[in-house]
């Protein structure tokens, strides 16, 4: 099979684009908010049945529309960030999501309402059933929430309010610019460009003199930057104060469907294997012939492959590897190259990153990245179809059973990055390409088990002290060096201590402590790896079912059903780890 095309096609979705329809389509869905909303606030104890089945199916069936609706702008808008029109277009859609979360106060008040005999009667109705999870979820809801004017009035607010400081956010960090030398010439480029370069470039001199001049950037700009976030902080604070929530991990751990003491559990278990960075980072100083490395070098490959891949050789690599796992992946991989799911073209005006996008209506989704040729290009297109597949077993689940946690979100997508990573590296043609991949596999993984959890635990401890005052840009940036040097123990001879400007991740107003998910994936999921790699035989059964009911159980659950696991326990996690141990032992031993 080759691959026909580099660009998606989103015509099949949507023919012609058809703004018109779109705009029309979303004055549909404000009319059909409001008279549901009516509706919902009739409900009472002695509702019938039949009455509240049918609410639970309109509120379903637009929530699937208003979460396509978004995906699709986002698709559009990816593509060319400079559209002014898919801009707006984004900001309309916005207020549609706002206006969507103000009905769902209602909604979980019309399900807290009804009887506790009707309520028994009611999820196991079979055109409920498979949605009784989230239905109980949010019937709970009510318990932690203020009254249905207070929760709207919070979510009127929020749009010029917290939703606000993230778009501010966001246009901040896009107009920031950093000053290079190149060819002779000073420029000025984007900060997301230059930070490429301060983080991958081959040459240390490059690294090191980009690296100096986005600290510069960043410090003449901490203040502005700070300012949005005591701000952006501090409404999340008055809101669980108002809502009388103790914990400030409750948002994250209802998102996550996770108990605290699994959460605790896993993070001891990241801190007992402090001693894998610290070997990895140490060897690797001694194959860079510094003393110490620096926060510029620790994404920066030591060692660089000596093979380019063609988009269509990374197509074959990923069907194949696809193949090996079950049938059914690999036509999926198929499917998803031939019907134009992935946009690949590098272009200046393309969104920076990578993303998979869930199109329910049509079941399907889409994909975007920048390929350019690298292995990581590679890993990373792996990675994405991981989340498409992911959606693929979810799209046979009625709207409400799609709705997963965010750790869980991570879980194949991760999978099969392993799955395309260790195959290249098996089957690497050159020592130095084994080794490139080898050091992408464990850099990846400390990403997870180091990097992130540092992050989290600054971003813990700055959501404690914002609730006595505002930070300085300063006191920020001390207490990310105090955190993130707690995690490297002096193997690094600088941090960098302005993350908290640069990562979007914490400025998302939809996802409480949103860096933390991404480590509770990747360990779950390398937890999965590490059964397959020992029991493969009816592996992708269980697999595939376990996906299929990631949106109806919380991980502890999903772990003692599956996995014959207590995730509250530190056992899997310790297994979990077991991968990233292997390649790091492997990679001291190659390099010796």
């Amino acid at each position: 099979m080759r691959v026909k095309t580099t660009q998606w096609d989103l015509e099949s979705v949507r023919p012609g684009g058809r703004e018109v329809a779109l705009e029309e389509q979303m004055e549909q869905i404000v009319h059909q908010l409001e008279r549901r909303k009516s509706e919902l606030e009739k409900g009472n104890e002695d509702t019938l049945i039949e009455e509240a089945v049918e609410n639970i199916l309109h509120v379903q069936e637009l929530q699937t529309k208003i979460f396509e609706l978004d995906e699709y702008i986002i698709c559009r808008q990816s593509t060319n960030v400079t559209d002014a029109k898919w801009r707006d277009m984004a900001g309309r859609c916005s207020i549609l999501k706002s206006k969507f979360n103000t009905m769902m106060v209602s909604f979980r008040l019309f399900l807290a309402k009804i009887s506790i005999t009707q309520w028994e009667q009611l999820v196991e109705h079979p055109e409920v059933r498979s949605a009784r999870f989230y239905l109980n979820e949010e019937r709970r809801k009510m318990e932690d929430q203020l009254s249905p004017e207070m929760e709207a009035l919070i979510h009127d607010l929020a749009v010029d309010g917290f939703d606000g400081w993230e778009d501010h956010y966001e246009q901040e960090l896009s107009n920031l610019r950093v000053r290079v030398e190149a060819n002779g010439e000073a420029q000025s480029i984007p900060f997301s460009q230059a930070f490429v370069q301060a983080a991958f470039s081959h040459d240390r001199r490059v690294r090191k003199a980009v690296g100096e001049e986005i600290l510069n950037t960043c410090e003449a700009n901490a203040d502005r930057f700070a300012s949005i976030f005591n701000h952006f902080a501090g409404f999340r604070n008055e809101l669980y104060r108002i809502r009388d929530w103790s914990n400030p991990l409750k948002e994250m751990l209802d998102q996550n469907r996770i108990r605290e003491t699994t959460i605790s559990s896993l993070m001891n278990t990241l801190h007992e294997h402090k001693h894998l960075l610290h070997q990895f980072f140490q060897r690797k100083a001694e194959l860079s012939k510094v003393d110490k490395l620096t926060w510029y070098d620790t994404q920066a490959p030591t060692y660089t492959s000596e093979t380019s891949l063609t988009y269509d050789e990374a197509a074959q690599i990923i069907i194949r590897q696809f193949h090996s796992f079950s049938e059914k992946l690999g036509v999926f991989a198929e499917r998803a190259f031939e019907q134009g799911w992935i946009d690949a073209e590098p272009s200046e005006h393309k969104r920076h990153g990578a993303f998979c996008a869930s199109l329910p209506a049509a079941e399907e989704s889409r994909v975007l990245l920048s390929f350019t040729g690298s292995y990581q290009d590679l890993v990373t297109l792996a990675h994405e179809l991981g989340h498409a597949y992911h959606n693929l077993i979810l799209h046979e689940q009625p709207g409400f059973a799609r709705q997963i946690g965010t750790g869980l979100a991570e879980t194949a997508s991760t999978f099969l990055e392993n799955l395309v990573l260790d195959a290249a590296i098996e089957h690497a043609e050159t020592k130095n390409d084994q080794l490139s991949l080898l050091e992408m596999k464990i850099t990846n993984g400390l990403k997870y088990t180091a990097f992130i959890p540092a992050k989290f635990e600054f971003e813990r401890a700055f959501y404690e002290r914002r609730k006595h005052g505002a930070l300085s840009a300063d006191e920020l940036v001390q207490l990310n060096t105090e955190k993130e040097e707690e995690w490297f123990k002096g193997t690094l001879a600088d941090v960098n201590g302005y993350t908290w400007m640069t990562i979007p991740h914490f400025y998302s107003t939809e996802k409480a402590y949103y860096n933390l998910p991404y480590t509770i994936g990747y360990l779950f999921s390398n937890g999965l790896y590490s059964m397959y790699l020992k029991e493969r035989e009816g592996f992708p059964i269980m697999y595939d079912q376990l996906l299929e009911n990631s949106g109806k159980r919380t991980m502890e659950e999903l772990g003692r059903e599956f996995l014959n696991e207590d995730l509250t326990g530190s056992d899997f996690w310790e297994a979990s780890l077991e991968p990233l141990k292997d390649a790091v032992e492997k990679y001291i031993k190659l390099t010796k």
